[in-house]
């Protein structure tokens, strides 16, 4: 706790002693107590329960106060680490949308751009985080919670004055991502699709028992074909595809990327495949022409603890980073081998 004390002691003491002259620390003062009041006059409102949670330097100085309220803390909340699925949508107080992962309400300079639930990694205890703190107190379930978090606390000295009002909801508190995943995949593929057999692909090499911590993508056929030989190094390939995010929230897919009924016509070498997610290429091995499957990617044979990302242009001015596909991010495929043509021998 006192390291991001610290911290915030440190960011307080540099807003004002870091100003020009003293009449840009008057202008900052009247900001922030112009903040509090907006943020006291917007409080007046709520008809709930508020809590309050107030930080203060290692001094024992107040540094300022987050504010919870609208919220269910009747359920299970978060401990000191660990994980958090999560929903949120994130305001200027009084202000328009900044961010949101609602697929619904989004826009192109959203942080994710096809949308939640997301996971995020909180520890209270190494280093100040208000959203962490705020999932202490807001529990898991469909209600959620609200927080006001004022700037000093958010850090940002660019937009002092400008508190930052959050709608969080929290799907499921997770200890252990791996675990979580193979409960994920497995659940998908014999409660939900039925399949009892699939073929399975390790990052290295193969293992005869597996774990739940284990790192396995799966290939499940679900319409045979007329094929005779799976495809290998060198084919060319025409394939239908589409692929999204499986996830805990009804595990659902969330499409990303649909060709629907159009195919697409590949060479089956190295170049492609450096394109593409380990998982997606040895499962596609496993196939034949006129074979219909789904390929389920684990984290670990696709893109991994950094996922896949762009920069944008945020109100243009800022450019931020934008993640295509999340970190930690489960990969679903269905997949169609409309025709696979070997290689042309030198005989031929």
């Amino acid at each position: 706790m006192n390291k991001f004390l610290i911290l915030l002691s440190s960011l307080f003491a540099l807003t004002f002693f870091g100003c020009n002259n003293d009449e840009e620390e008057l202008d900052l003062i009247d900001t922030l107590e112009n903040e509090k009041i907006a943020i006291h006059e917007y409080l007046s409102q709520i008809t709930t329960p508020i809590l309050y949670l107030e930080y203060y330097s290692v001094h024992g100085m107040l540094i300022d106060t987050v504010f919870i309220f609208n919220y269910d803390n009747s359920g299970e909340v978060a401990k000191d680490s660990g994980w958090v699925l999560m929903d949120y949508e994130k305001f200027y107080l009084n202000g328009g949308k900044l961010d949101t992962t609602s697929p619904e309400q989004g826009d192109s300079t959203f942080t994710y751009a096809f949308g939640g639930p997301v996971l995020y990694r909180y520890d209270t205890i190494k280093k100040y985080d208000y959203v962490a703190e705020a999932f202490r107190h807001i529990s898991v379930g469909s209600m959620g919670g609200e927080m006001i978090v004022p700037s000093i606390l958010a850090g940002d000295k660019n937009n002092y004055g400008k508190p930052l009002h959050y709608k969080l909801k929290a799907h499921k508190l997770i200890n252990d991502v791996k675990v979580n995943e193979y409960g994920l995949i497995r659940s998908y593929l014999v409660d939900i699709m039925g399949v009892e057999n699939a073929f399975v692909d390790f990052p290295t090499r193969e293992i005869s028992s597996i774990g739940e911590r284990d790192t396995v993508t799966y290939t499940a056929i679900l319409e045979k074909g007329t094929g005779d030989r799976d495809i290998q190094v060198g084919d060319s390939v025409l394939l239908e595809m589409d692929y999204g995010l499986l996830d805990d929230v009804g595990l659902q897919n969330r499409v990303l990327r649909s060709m629907g009924r159009d195919s697409i016509y590949f060479l089956f070498n190295e170049t492609w495949q450096k394109n593409y997610p380990t998982g997606l290429v040895k499962g596609l091995q496993h196939l034949q022409a006129g074979d219909s499957a789904h390929i389920i990617v684990p984290y670990g044979m696709a893109y991994g603890a950094v996922g896949t990302t762009r920069e944008i242009t945020f109100r243009d001015r800022t450019k931020l980073k934008q993640y295509l596909i999340p970190p930690y991010s489960t990969l679903w495929y269905w997949v169609r081998i409309r025709k696979v043509v070997p290689p042309k021998t030198e005989e031929e």
